[in-house]
Order: C-alpha cells, then structure tokens, then sequence
C-alpha cells in the first residue's frame, strides 16, 4: 500500500516523491529501512480536496501503523472521498442514507419495549417524569426528536420551529408517539458482532459521561436536559460511525493514539503522536466524522442553531467569549467532550496535564480551573456508576426544576432559541 501512496502522490503533485522516478527506491527510502518522510505539499498546481489529501498522507505515513494494512481499506476511503465529492445535494449522508433506512440510527437497549410499555400504562406521570426514563436509551430520545421534528418540518405553519428536548416531544406526541418511535428501532445490538456492540456500549458511556461532566461543570440556570442532549449531538457522527461502520470506527480509533519512535530513533526521542479524529476519519472514511452527524441533524430536520451547537469547537483555534446562551451550550458541550476525550487517548501520568490544558483553554468563558473539571469528572463518573437519571445531575447535586419553573414561557414550553417564524421549542435556561 506504500507503493500505491506513492503513486497517488505522484499523480496529484505532477511529480515523484523524494525526486525519485522509481517508486521501489522511494519505499526504501521511507521507514522502516529508511528516514525520509513524504507529505503531499500544500503549493501543487492544482487545489487539493482535504479528504483526499489525508488519504494520501495516511497512505505514505512515516509511521507504519497509520498506514493503510490492505488494498480494500484503501479502497473504501478514497470511495467514501469519490460519494461524498461527487454529490451535488446528499453530501456525506449519501454514505449513511442506506443504512439509516435499513438499520435506523442506533439500536435500542435492550428492554426497551417493556420500558415503553411501563411508561403507556402510567397514563398519570408527568412529561419531566417520562422524558427521564426516554433519555435513559439514546437510541429512543434521538428517535423522538427525529419523528417530531420531520413532523414539523412538513407542517408549512410550523416553519422555523425545533423541539430539542425529549419533554417537549412527549408532550407532542403523546404516548401513541412514544410507542411508534420504540417500534421503529432495531433491538440491540442491531446487525453488530458481540465485539462491535461492545465498542458501541463503551462509546455510549463515553457520551453520557461528558454530558454528566458537561451538567457539572455549567453555569447557573442552563437547563440540564438541553445540555445532555447538545453533549448527545455533538457525539451523533462518532455514534452513527460506530454502530454502522465498526471497522472503520475501530480503525480511527488507533490512528488517533500515540505511537512508540521507531527503533533506529534517536534516544530520547518522544512517542509519535496520533492523528486528530477529523484526520483520521478523513483517512479512513473520505470524510469527518462532524460532517456526518452534522448531516443526519439536517435531515432530521433539526435547525440551523442546532446544528451551529452540535459543531464542536476547533482545537487549533483560541475559545472566544460566548456571546449567547447557544455560544455557552456549544463552549460547555465542547469543553466536557474534550475532558473525557483526554480520559480516553491521554496515558495515566500525562492525565493531569491534558485536563489542565483544557481547563485553561475554557478558563475565560466557562470560569473553571484544573481542579473543576477535574471535580466535574470525578462527579460525572459517580453519577455514571450510579446510573442517575440524564438530567439529574445539576453542579451542587441537586436534582433538575421540572418544566414550567421560572423561565418557562405562558404555554410551558422552554424559551431561549431566538429565530423567524413561532418560538423555538428547547429551554436553555431553567
């Protein structure tokens, strides 16, 4: 697969690598036998689509490892790379539209259709009550808010208005809704392998643990349900990845590590480090794990300012001062995934740093330190073992206002997103 990188180098810089014509000579001048390393350059007589780009860089890695292992996982990037560029309208969900119809989003855990079945013959409980028990299962909550907001998409009176909170589903669905939202997932673990749905299981607590740490760490008032699901979103790429390419999943996942120097290296030389997830996905996939998630959030028919908080903060560039409530649920969602991102990649001794490198980067806007987000976590895991309800976890421990408390609009439906047409329907503050 080196000799194939080498090549598709050659063909988009218009000339050979190292200088060198025959392609053979080349590998051995890469490691292991040798020290050169070979990166498409920015300057080429032709634009080059960064997709494609990291294709070609994974394929002539200077590091073993990242390189591609077989002709068939080369072939399926630089495919997903040739779907997604050649769409003129389905961009990166022409990947996943297949699936998403085949197999749905995520599967339920398992019991959920006696769960559903407890909730239909409590017809007495409260909304706040029920939407606890839906957010218990990820697949069931994204369920309702794809099926209410494709509704309201399709109701010409109801232009510009996004439910982003399981509550207010319920409350407009009722529990006829709920019903056919559970029937229309795959039971767990779907068409996944034990080891896959394994892979998935662990990805689902890395979620709810950043939403745990992301309630802790918020500021007064900012409504603990809106904050679990805008964690959930900012995850839905890595989730709809894992559940419908495992493979892939797995191989961006060790892209994404560090890696030992090589043994000709100097002494004293530091760990290679790994690729970025939006790298590796490229080199894997032909496309960023965002864009995915960001694409099924458009075709659910969530709103642009939903989708404006579902994008996670760019790690090579400074956080700026959050200007409004939905900058502060994008700055708090961002700052909690990239807390327990560190727990996943960061070795143990080196843990400490990473977090307060974090809390520095989200210091000004969020008023937090080192020793916050480490308590934020430490709270997050707690609640995690202890299975506590999604948004029952508020900073001082205490549990959430239920709807209708101070804040709540006439109707009682939540306030906070501004935009054309009726309300927005998803409170960002209690």
């Amino acid at each position: 697969m080196l000799c194939a990188g080498l090549m598709l180098y050659r063909l988009l810089a218009g000339q050979p690598a190292l200088d060198e014509p025959d392609v053979t000579a080349s590998a051995q001048r890469l490691p292991p036998h040798g020290r050169d390393i070979v990166r498409l350059p920015w300057s080429l007589p032709r634009p080059v689509p960064e997709a494609l780009r990291a294709i070609v860089n994974r394929a002539t890695s200077s590091q073993e490892r990242q390189r591609y292992l077989n002709a068939r996982t080369l072939l399926r990037a630089l495919d997903g790379w040739r779907r997604v560029d050649g769409q003129d309208n389905g961009g990166p969900l022409a990947l996943l539209l297949d699936r998403l119809r085949s197999v749905g989003h995520l599967p339920a855990m398992p019991g959920v259709g006696r769960r559903v079945a407890r909730l239909a013959a409590s017809e007495a409980k409260r909304t706040d009550e029920l939407s606890r028990e839906i957010l218990q299962d990820m697949a069931l909550s994204l369920e309702m808010l794809r099926q209410v907001n494709s509704s309201l998409n399709q109701a010409a009176h109801a232009s510009g208005t996004v439910v982003i909170t399981v509550r207010r589903a319920v409350a407009l669905m009722g529990l006829e809704g709920v019903r056919r939202a559970a029937q229309a997932l795959r039971s767990w673990p779907g068409p996944l392998n034990e080891h896959a749905a394994a892979r998935l299981r662990r990805l689902m607590d890395q979620v709810r643990l950043a939403a745990f740490t992301a309630q802790a760490l918020r500021p007064p008032g900012y409504d603990g349900e809106v904050i679990y699901l805008v964690v959930m979103l900012q995850n839905l790429g890595r989730l709809l990845v894992g559940y419908h390419f495992p493979e892939e999943a797995e191989q961006i996942r060790q892209l994404m590590r560090s890696s030992p120097p090589p043994p000709n290296a100097e002494p004293g030389t530091p760990d290679l480090p790994g690729l970025s997830e939006e790298q590796a996905s490229l080199a894997v996939l032909g496309v960023g794990i965002d864009a995915l998630g960001l694409a099924a959030a458009k075709h659910w028919g969530l709103g642009d300012e939903m989708q404006v908080m579902m994008r996670r903060l760019p790690l090579d560039r400074p956080v700026r001062t959050a200007d409004s409530d939905l900058d502060v649920l994008r700055v708090l969602a961002s700052a909690a995934n990239e807390a327990v991102d560190a727990l996943q990649i960061v070795e143990g001794r080196r843990l400490p740093a990473a977090l307060a490198q974090v809390a520095q980067r989200y210091a000004r806007t969020l008023s937090v330190d080192a020793r916050a987000v480490k308590e934020a976590l430490d709270a997050g895991q707690q609640a995690l073992r202890n299975g506590l309800a999604p948004e029952g976890l508020d900073a001082d421990g205490t549990a959430e206002e239920p709807t209708g408390s101070p804040g709540a609009a006439a109707d009682g439906s939540p306030r906070g997103l501004a935009g054309p047409g009726p309300p927005a329907v998803g409170r960002l503050r209690a």
